[in-house]
């Protein structure tokens, strides 16, 4: 009876096993032949470049100096994890197209696509904000882009800058935040979510593992519904663009790097935290109302975009009379006047 049983047991463990394979070779290839056909119908804008063993995408236009960099991140990632997963994030730099064909104009402007989003590759653990920062003056130091640089940096992003200019003070000369995420926003909006800081790092480690594989197998596409961009259209994005950047918001990949992010998320406030402040850089703080903020702590959203004015001695606010929204898409004048207005700041003489 006891060979029979282990007999069953072993054919059971076989035959599971097989199927495992099969699974896993069905996933590789049809994750495979998904890219192919993402980079048939929709091409790549920009350029990739490699900083170290990946690639990174960037696209850069116009001429002059300071250089524009604009920054995408992941919007309330802190905050709504289940909602960016849904929605998409961290979005592709591309969403900056509009922006960046008015401002270089006048000046150098250059998007980038983040690690895992739009065209560039994903990154290793962790991705935290110093990592992103890293990977950024890495990326424009090899795409010939010399400083000094205005960071225009949305949610999230505004985090990584932060730090950027704390790891590397001489490259800043002025910084436009977007709807910028503070990194005291989860503990005053959602108090005692503290309590994931005293997690192992294996955890967050193995979250980013994890993010990377089923990206490989495919399994972050099932479910994910084909459709057009939602309307209305932004202003000055045709909508061939708009397609695009809707599907790479919505990419597999994006939602790899999401996770990346989130398990990367309390390293990120605590170096945004330590970066130090701006000094007298110009910093603009450009702020609309968040609602999914707002419901529970009606003040705190607003309180905090306040809070990062005093990063600079020359930081001041912009209001912007939106309910809620990306203002990337909703209010792109607003973000072109911010950073025309530093830009001005730092052209001064004796502006630093």
């Amino acid at each position: 009876m006891h060979a029979k049983l282990r007999a069953a047991a072993l054919a059971t463990l076989i035959i599971g096993a097989g199927a495992f394979a099969i699974g896993l070779v069905s996933g590789l290839v049809y994750e495979q032949s998904q890219r192919a056909r993402d980079r048939e119908r929709f091409p790549q804008v920009g350029r990739s470049v490699d900083i170290g063993g990946r690639t990174l995408n960037i696209y850069c236009s116009g001429a002059g100096r300071p250089a524009v960099i604009l920054e995408r991140g992941a919007p309330w990632m802190f905050y709504d994890p289940r909602g960016m997963f849904e929605n998409g994030a961290p979005r592709p730099g591309y969403g900056w197209v509009a922006i960046q064909r008015e401002l270089a104009k006048t000046t150098m402007a250059c998007w980038y696509d983040r690690a895992g989003s739009g065209w560039s590759e994903l990154g290793p653990y962790p991705r935290d904000s110093a990592s992103q920062a890293r990977d950024l003056h890495a990326l424009l130091g090899v795409a010939g882009v010399p400083p000094p640089y205005v960071l225009v940096a949305e949610t999230s992003a505004a985090l990584d800058a932060h730090v950027y200019a704390g790891l590397y003070p001489a490259d800043v000369a002025g910084l436009v935040f977007v709807n910028a995420v503070h990194p005291d926003l989860l503990i005053k909006a959602r108090p005692g979510r503290g309590g994931l800081a005293l997690l192992p790092d294996f955890v967050f480690h193995s979250q980013d593992a994890m993010a990377q594989a089923f990206h490989q197998v495919g399994l972050y596409r099932l479910g994910l519904p084909d459709r057009p961009a939602p309307a209305p259209l932004p202003k000055g994005i045709t909508l061939s663009e708009w397609n695009t950047i809707w599907h790479l918001t919505r990419s597999s990949k994006a939602r790899s790097a999401l996770l990346q992010d989130i398990s990367a998320w309390q390293r990120s406030i605590t170096e945004a935290r330590t970066a130090g402040g701006l000094g007298k850089r110009p910093l603009i703080v450009l702020s609309a109302e968040n609602t999914a903020v707002a419901t529970a702590s009606p003040s705190v959203w607003m309180e905090l975009q306040a809070d990062l004015t005093r990063l600079s001695a020359r930081g001041k606010q912009m209001v912007v009379d939106l309910p809620s929204g990306d203002l990337i898409y909703q209010a792109p004048d607003a973000i072109i006047e911010a950073t025309h207005q530093v830009l001005g700041d730092v052209r001064q003489p004796g502006s630093t």
